[in-house]
């Protein structure tokens, strides 16, 4: 069946999906995800990379305090989080990083109203990453935010999602007009507990990463967790809640395939067990 699965040049398997189906005590509703309908399976595995290092790689911060038992950015600051599409170019690792820093900018004030900044000028200009062939460490994008920083999206926009063309690095907007970049201060791997985790995602948006197997391909809603499939690559997403859902507690994660996939963009992930590596290192970018 695995074979049948990695041949198939659509990127789901009616095989698959039918086994999912009937998997007992499922957390989550499989199904065909809107967002890849009519797509190969190369395109899928497009939106993934195939490396990201999920090992620490720089000295972790173990954060202390008392956490809420469930908290959402979505409920505090919904104004503040945005849902955005890297479509065809494995840029996820620049979303993550980028749209965590958006966020946290707007969540601590420094931008009176949610600022979308530049994935493309990261993809482009990043020589530490491969753009659209991705990154091997996912400290890669935070280093390049506190030294180099980002423009706004409305300075350079878009533009390797449809084409999965990196780009060259540009020195000014779109329109010629000067370039601004705006930087982090920091950044901490706070991947040392879940208590920790929990503490840092009431601070902000938290990058972080995990592995994908097969059957994420499928996830519809609900809190996933791998049941069927080998690993596929490795994607990267930004921590933005956790809660419970009756027994299972969860990560809310925001993805980067546009608000048609999952739960409005977002997903759940089991919490506490380090499923599918997503408790090894993520990142919290302080503004």
């Amino acid at each position: 069946m695995f074979v049948v699965v990695l041949l198939s040049k659509e990127f789901h398997n009616h095989s698959v999906l039918e086994l999912l189906r009937n998997l007992p005590d499922m957390t989550w509703t499989p199904g065909l995800p809107a967002r890849f309908k009519g797509k190969t399976d190369i395109e899928f595995r497009n939106a993934l990379q195939p490396f990201i290092q999920l090992q620490p790689s720089i000295q972790k911060t173990r954060l202390v305090g008392v956490a809420p038992d469930e908290f959402s950015w979505l409920k505090v600051k919904p104004n503040c989080l945005k849902v955005r599409d890297q479509d065809q170019c494995g840029s996820c690792w620049a979303f993550a990083a980028v749209g965590a820093f958006s966020d946290n900018l707007c969540i601590h004030q420094n931008d009176m109203s949610r600022v979308t900044y530049s994935e493309q000028f990261m993809v482009s200009c990043d020589t530490s990453s491969s753009g659209c062939g991705g990154t091997y460490d996912l400290s890669t994008p935070q280093k390049f935010l506190k030294k180099t920083g980002v423009p706004t999206d409305a300075c350079v926009s878009y533009k390797s999602g449809p084409t999965n063309i990196t780009g060259k690095c540009p020195n000014s907007c779109d329109d010629g007009s000067v370039m601004k970049l705006f930087k982090s201060v920091t950044f901490d791997d706070v991947c040392t507990t879940e208590e920790s985790i929990k503490i840092a995602i009431t601070q902000g948006s938290v990058q972080t990463g995990f592995t994908v197997y097969n059957d994420f391909r499928y996830y519809m809603m609900g809190v996933y967790q791998h049941r069927f499939g080998p690993v596929e690559g490795s994607h990267a997403v930004v921590f933005v809640g956790y809660g419970h859902d009756g027994l299972n507690k969860y990560w809310l994660v925001r993805n980067s395939w546009g608000e048609s996939w999952g739960e409005n963009g977002y997903f759940r992930i089991l919490r506490g067990v380090n499923e599918c590596d997503i408790e090894n290192i993520c990142f919290l970018s302080k503004v």
